[in-house]
């Protein structure tokens, strides 16, 4: 019984994979806003548990967790190859010796591939960024994504952020100028222009981040995920931001944006990790040290006044 439910859920992942020209982004205004909502239907509109979400302190819990670690992320990918999906740009990974684990995860995830939002989902206190950027990864107790997706925190997530910056990244740039080939055809693929390790789509702070449970922010919505979201985020370049709404979508329009609005959080617990320890043991040795070098002053003024008498 349970092989069936997984074969049902698997036919039902594919089904809706393949009927992906069945849902789109709504269209923003003339002044840059979405007004309406998806209207994805499912548990996109019923759900409990969705994503994104705004990540702000002030709705956080304080964290703390051992640190990620990540396996052969620092590794130039094997011919990955580039895909217009229609809904984003996304890099697929066929290795599964890159992984990462701790960071409170639990357990050991693959990555599976790599996809882009312009602007960014998730928001910082209420504030967009340019560009957001999923790293989308299964647990290792599963045999694939499709069978991952089905189980909670199944799925693991790392989101970075880009904010706009007057230097271009280069390593954004490999993936654009790969990305033009195929920007006109929805679900044609192009092996990368040069090398691309995961590593370096990541912020150099990766102690402080943002941790919920929530779901695939596309349809149907499965909320399997265990999202992490990184506070630092890293910089882009506006012309970079321009050139990946030059893809075209399942219409063959442009695809000027490509981001869910926000969602409730609900009763969810929204955790906000940072190195607290270690702050509070930097300014505690600071503190003590300072104790010690007034204590020793103090005691040199003793000791030179009974020497003088």
């Amino acid at each position: 019984m349970k092989s069936f439910t997984l074969l049902l859920y698997y036919a039902l992942f594919v089904l809706h994979a393949a009927r992906g020209d069945e849902w789109n982004y709504p269209t923003p205004g003339s002044n840059g806003v979405m007004s309406e909502p998806e209207r994805w239907g499912g548990q996109c509109d019923n759900g409990r548990r969705q994503s994104p979400i705004d990540l702000t302190i002030a709705a956080a819990v304080r964290g703390q967790f051992a640190p990620l670690f990540f396996s052969n992320y620092m590794l130039p990918l094997k011919q990955p190859r580039v895909t217009n999906t229609g809904h984003s740009i996304q890099i697929n990974n066929r290795d599964s010796a890159i992984t990462m684990q701790g960071g409170g995860l639990g357990g050991r995830f693959v990555l599976d591939q790599m996809h882009f939002h312009w602007g960014s989902e998730h928001t910082l206190d209420d504030t967009r960024y340019g560009l957001e950027l999923h790293l989308v990864h299964h647990d290792t107790r599963y045999a694939s994504l499709e069978e991952a997706v089905q189980a909670r925190n199944g799925v693991a997530v790392l989101g970075v952020l880009f904010h706009v910056s007057s230097q271009p990244n280069m390593h954004i740039d490999t993936i654009l100028d790969t990305a033009t080939e195929i920007q006109n055809e929805v679900g044609k693929e192009a092996l990368l222009r040069g090398k691309l390790s995961p590593y370096n789509l990541l912020p150099s702070n990766r102690t402080s981040f943002y941790r919920y449970e929530g779901s695939l922010t596309t349809p149907a919505c499965a909320e399997s995920v265990i999202w992490t979201v990184f506070t630092e985020s890293i910089s882009v370049s506006l012309e970079q931001v321009e050139r990946f709404k030059a893809i075209h979508d399942q219409t063959g329009r442009e695809l000027v944006n490509n981001f869910r609005s926000v969602q409730p959080l609900n009763t969810r617990a929204l955790v906000y990790a940072t190195e607290w320890d270690q702050q509070g043991n930097n300014f505690a040795t600071k503190m003590s040290s300072n104790f010690v070098f007034l204590g020793a002053i103090v005691l040199l003024a003793i000791t030179s006044k009974c020497s003088y008498h």
